[in-house]
């Protein structure tokens, strides 16, 4: 039997090293390179630009492709604001986080169904009064988006007077206002596609009773959810107030002491947040 030439015998009678019962390799130059940790290596340049090979690059791109998906899918249905104003006061408070539904209020055209009378179907909700919505107030020079609460729908007049909202004749009290209204607004009947808005802090809000009706199309969404601070975190709710009289009959209102002028600069109101 021939024995490998780089291997060196160990004869089982030699007794100068007992403890060493097992053939070691003789390091020729040639071993030596092998274990040289200086040794040039030739790696191909697949390997050296993605060591994990073609399979976990694969696996790569596929996680990233999906969660791109995900990112796109997350913010066509939700996207997150921050309150930058009073306007909302009490309801809601400047730096204050929402999380804001963009698929509310949208309508899909079922007209081309056959037997569909009427093809505008709204499957997440039509517009609520009490809804509290963002909408886009300005876009030149810059936009900005104003969050205020639906007081009206198309079809119905409203009128401010003696410090109340009246619909259609009706006054009603809203026990989530700041303080009622110190100014008078003229029965005006909403158009469609359009919508009558106000802000909570109502002596304090730019809204519909200054900039006039608000544009469906120009509508971001309903706000679903405080999330920050965590104290106030909650769902949002849609909230609107309880008739008490007819128009003739309303009682008049005194404006709360120490509310603001109507000619205070204003703030914008919501801001987009990453």
């Amino acid at each position: 039997m021939t024995s490998d030439p780089s291997i060196e015998p160990v004869d089982p009678f030699d007794v100068t090293e007992p403890f060493e019962r097992v053939a070691r390799p003789v390091l020729t130059h040639g071993g030596l390179a092998s274990f040289d940790p200086w040794a040039a290596e030739r790696v191909p340049l697949r390997e050296a630009i993605w060591p994990w090979g073609l399979r976990g690059l694969t696996e790569t791109l596929e996680v990233i492709a999906l969660a791109m998906i995900m990112f796109v899918a997350v913010r066509a249905v939700a996207h997150n604001y921050r309150v930058d104003g009073n306007s909302m006061v009490p309801s809601f408070h400047d730096g204050e986080a929402l999380i804001v539904n963009r698929l509310a209020y949208r309508s899909l055209d079922l007209s081309w169904l056959p037997g569909v009378a009427d093809g505008n179907w709204q499957p997440f909700g039509a517009p609520r009064q009490g809804d509290v919505v963002i909408f886009i107030a300005q876009r030149v020079p810059r936009e900005r988006d104003f969050v205020k609460r639906i007081i009206a729908l198309p079809g119905q007049t409203v009128e401010v007077k003696n410090g109340h909202v009246i619909i259609n004749g009706i006054a009603y009290d809203e026990p989530y206002i700041s303080a009622p209204p110190n100014y008078e607004y003229k029965p005006q009947t909403v158009p469609p596609g359009k919508l009558f808005v106000l802000g909570d802090n109502r002596n304090n809000s730019q809204d519909s009773h200054l900039m006039g009706m608000v544009d469906m199309a120009e509508v971001v969404g309903r706000v679903d959810l405080r999330y920050w601070p965590l104290h106030a975190a909650q769902v949002i709710q849609s909230e609107f107030g309880t008739p008490v009289a007819a128009a003739g009959n309303a009682p008049a209102s005194r404006p709360a002491a120490g509310s603001a002028p109507r000619s205070m600069r204003l703030q914008p109101e919501v801001s987009p947040s990453l």
